[in-house]
């Protein structure tokens, strides 16, 4: 995963591994929770994952539709704030939406650019500035490390989720810690961070708290083990912790570098790649074959477990009581000579499910899950979003050279013979002079 320099050195120890083995641990505990609470099975559960996928992709119609979008004319002081804490970082500005919300004090959302953090109005009268800073940078943060486009997925709203949190947890909490320090760094003052993590733990209550009785519950959480099993069952660390984690980490050497060389503009500087002066996808833009194999073999294992599921295996039986004599007179004589009908119903239903599924999250999103893992996207040949209408052409030709196996003829070529049908190329996940 590409990352910004420093705020690749500001990740909290094991954070990478954590959700290496979140991931590689999921179907264990989700079987484990499906013995206690057996209406959610692994199957249901990655169902779930892309069908928030796609419910991201259309979110921002939705926040533009129910919240206030902040410009230079709707509450420009925030707009000016994340432009100038964006910059400082080095990324592209999201755009920011104020909605309605008592749970989530601010969340970024989206599983690639643009981006949206979405602030809450009932959280943001509460706010003094320099606490808005350290929330929104934190966000920024989340963007800047990579972890928004996986958090999406697994809460497109922010909320807190028990299954999800008991299963990747472990990286969740993580991430929260990378965040504060990213948070730390941009706020000027460090009794903002403690402002900010009272009010958007307490809300307005925050401002009564006595923070040196706070620290007392924080003893006590660690001279009783027992006790502090209650924050596995969350996604976000106490907040008692996170405020020693950031005392601690405020006066670290690693927090005076890293403040140095954002204030110095290296991290920006030594991140943004050079703009290309043409804007069309050549061949050597085009992803390598291995990206592509392991982006295809991540998706098909999604289709196979979507197929598991009951909607799944009843779709995939009456597929596979489909015969020659259901296909109507006129075609019999053509289909009858495909190749596809020497395979099983089983193998050809996988097929056409995994390129619908294809079609409709690249029509929405412009990747698939696997392309999202791999860093892949599809894009027309001048570097543009494909339109749906596109995206279902791709995947028609696709499933149409599959089955007759003309795609074998292509297999090594960066460029697909659905690509050329269809103008489309897929590369690598970010654009030409895009930071990393």
């Amino acid at each position: 995963m590409a990352l910004y320099a420093v705020v690749d050195d500001l990740r909290v120890r094991g954070e990478r591994t954590a959700l290496w083995c979140c991931t590689l641990a999921a179907p264990v505990t989700l079987a484990m929770i499906s013995a206690i609470f057996p209406s959610l099975s692994f199957s249901e559960f990655v169902l779930l994952v892309v069908a928030s996928m796609a419910y991201v992709s259309i979110a921002r119609g939705r926040l533009l539709g129910s919240s206030i979008r902040v410009t230079d004319r709707q509450l420009p002081e925030v707009a000016r704030l994340t432009a100038r804490l964006a910059g400082k970082l080095g990324i592209e500005t999201p755009h920011v939406f104020v909605r309605d919300d008592p749970f989530v004090p601010i969340v970024a959302v989206g599983i690639g650019p643009p981006y949206a953090l979405v602030l809450s109005s009932q959280y943001y009268e509460h706010l003094r500035p320099g606490e808005l800073a350290f929330l929104i940078a934190r966000e920024l943060g989340h963007i800047a490390a990579g972890h928004t486009r996986i958090t999406s997925l697994l809460s497109a709203t922010g909320r807190e989720n028990a299954v999800v949190a008991l299963t990747f947890g472990p990286w969740l909490r993580r991430t929260e810690y990378t965040a504060d320090r990213i948070g730390t760094l941009c706020c000027e003052d460090f009794d903002d961070v403690v402002g900010a993590v009272s009010i958007s733990t307490f809300h307005a209550i925050g401002r009564r708290i006595d923070m040196a009785a706070l620290a007392e519950q924080r003893k006590e959480l660690a001279a009783e083990p027992t006790l502090r099993m209650g924050e596995w069952l969350a996604s976000a660390p106490f907040a008692t912790n996170r405020l020693d984690a950031l005392r601690v980490f405020s006066a670290s050497p690693l927090a005076r570098t890293a403040c140095e060389r954002l204030a110095s503009g290296e991290a920006r500087a030594a991140n943004v790649r050079a703009i290309a002066p043409s804007t069309t996808v050549t061949r050597r833009d085009c992803a390598p074959l291995a990206r592509r194999l392991a982006a295809f073999a991540i998706d098909l294992s999604v289709i196979l477990a979507i197929l598991g599921t009951p909607f799944g295996n009843s779709a995939t039986h009456s597929a596979a009581a489909i015969s020659l004599k259901d296909i109507p007179a006129i075609a019999r004589p053509i289909v009858a000579h495909l190749p596809v009908f020497a395979m099983s119903a089983g193998i050809v239903f996988t097929l056409v499910a995994f390129f619908a599924y294809s079609a409709i999250l690249v029509g929405l999103g412009g990747q698939t899950f696997g392309m999202m893992i791999m860093e892949l996207r599809i894009v027309t040949t001048h570097y543009a979003r494909p339109t749906l209408a596109q995206s279902l052409w791709r995947y028609v030709a696709a499933l149409l050279s599959s089955i007759s196996f003309v795609a074998l003829a292509g297999l090594f070529l960066r460029v697909h013979p659905h690509d050329f049908a269809s103008a489309t190329r897929i590369v690598g996940g970010r654009k030409r002079g895009e930071s990393r």
